[in-house]
C-alpha cells in the first residue's frame, strides 16, 4: 500500500537530494583535479618535473625529468662559442649524417660549470631504443650524476633502421657513425677535457662497446674508460692494440644480475655469461683496471646504473 507524498515534504527529500549530489559532484571533481597530476605523471616520476632515481641505484635522488617541458628537436648543438656564462644548453634529437647514415642523439649540458674541466659520458641504449625515447627517467638520473662530476651526457640514438634497432648487428657501420658524430658534433662543438671520456653502455649497447669500440676504435679513448651493464662479451678478436697507457690507466667495469642468465623469457640473452666472458678476455689482454660485478637476486631489468656510474666517475676522480 503506497502513501501520497506530503506536498510539504514531498520536495525536502528532493532538495536534500539534490544538495547530497551537489556536494558529491564537488568532492568528486576535487579529487579528480587533486589526482589528475598524479594520472598525467609517467611511472616514476615523483612529482610534475621531475623523477626518482630509486630503481637506478640512487633512492635519495629526486632530479628534474629531462627534458623539462621542451620540445624534442630544437636544433643544434652550440659550436665554439659562449661557455662561461650561460653555457651550451641540452639538445634533443639533433640530426646528424655521415656518408649518407643518418640518426639523431640527445646532449644533457644543462647546469655545467664550462670554467672547470668538462667530461663527457657516451650512453649507448640498448635493443629498441627505448631509453632514447624515453628521456624523462633513466637518462635524466644518469644525467644528473654525470653533472654532479662536471661531465656532459651525450645519448645518440643507433642509426639502424632494420627491425629492431640495434648497436651490435652492424658494429662497423654503427661505429662509423659513431666516432664520426663524437669528433665532429662532440668534441669539435663541445669544450671537453678528453682524458675524461666514458663509454656507459647497457645490454646491447654495451655488447657494441666490447665487441667493437674497445677491440678495433680504442683510440676514442684517452682516457676515462667503459662501463658495460647487462653484456659486454668477448670479442672474435681486436683491430687496434691498446697503448701502455690505455692498459694501465683506462678502468673498463663490468657489472649484472647473477639471474640475468637468459632463462627470463623477457631477457632471453644470457647476459651474465657475456660478462664474465668479456671482462676475462680484456684482463687477458692486460688491461689492469678491469673488474666485474655480479648481483645477487638482480635481473636484467634491476641493474643499478646510475649508482654504479657515481662510483666509476667517483673513483676515477680519486
Amino acid at each position: 500500500m503506497h502513501r501520497a507524498p506530503d506536498p510539504e515534504q514531498g520536495h525536502r527529500p528532493r532538495r536534500r537530494a539534490l544538495a547530497a549530489t551537489v556536494v558529491a559532484a564537488g568532492l568528486a571533481l576535487a579529487l579528480v583535479l587533486i589526482a589528475l597530476p598524479r594520472l598525467l605523471w609517467e611511472p616514476g616520476l615523483e612529482a610534475p618535473g621531475t623523477v626518482s632515481c630509486a630503481a637506478y641505484g640512487l633512492p635519495e635522488l629526486t632530479v628534474p625529468s629531462r627534458p623539462d617541458h621542451r620540445p624534442l628537436g630544437d636544433g643544434p648543438v652550440l659550436s665554439q662559442g659562449p661557455r662561461l656564462g650561460e653555457g651550451p644548453a641540452d639538445r634533443w634529437d639533433v640530426a646528424f649524417e655521415h656518408e649518407g647514415v643518418t640518426s639523431t642523439y640527445h646532449v644533457l649540458a644543462d647546469g655545467i660549470d664550462w670554467s672547470r674541466p668538462v667530461g663527457v659520458v657516451f650512453r649507448l641504449h640498448g635493443d629498441g631504443a627505448y631509453e632514447f625515447h624515453h628521456p624523462q627517467r633513466k637518462l635524466s638520473c644518469l644525467a644528473e650524476v654525470a653533472r654532479s662530476h662536471n661531465a656532459i651526457l651525450v645519448a645518440p640514438r643507433t642509426p639502424d633502421r632494420t627491425g629492431e634497432p640495434t648497436w651490435w648487428e652492424d658494429l662497423d657501420g654503427n661505429a662509423e657513425w659513431f666516432l664520426a658524430l663524437a669528433e665532429q658534433r662532440i668534441f669539435a662543438g663541445y669544450d671537453l677535457d678528453r682524458s675524461r671520456t666514458w663509454l656507459h653502455g647497457y645490454s646491447g649497447g654495451a655488447e657494441f662497446i666490447s665487441y667493437e669500440l674497445l677491440a678495433d676504435r680504442i683510440g676514442l679513448l684517452e682516457g676515462g674508460g667503459a662501463i658495460l651493464s647487462g653484456g659486454g662479451g668477448a670479442p672474435a678478436g681486436a683491430a687496434s692494440a691498446p697503448t701502455a697507457e690505455q692498459r694501465a690507466d683506462l678502468r673498463l667495469h663490468w657489472d649484472v644480475g647473477a639471474d640475468d642468465d637468459g632463462t627470463d623469457p623477457h631477457a632471453p640473452f644470457d647476459a651474465l655469461r657475456a660478462a664474465r666472458a668479456g671482462e676475462a678476455w680484456y684482463d687477458r689482454r692486460g688491461f689492469e683496471r678491469t673488474s666485474l660485478q655480479v648481483r645477487e637476486n638482480t635481473d636484467h631489468f634491476e641493474l643499478p646504473e646510475a649508482r654504479v656510474l657515481d662510483r666509476l666517475l667517483t673513483a676515477a676522480e680519486d
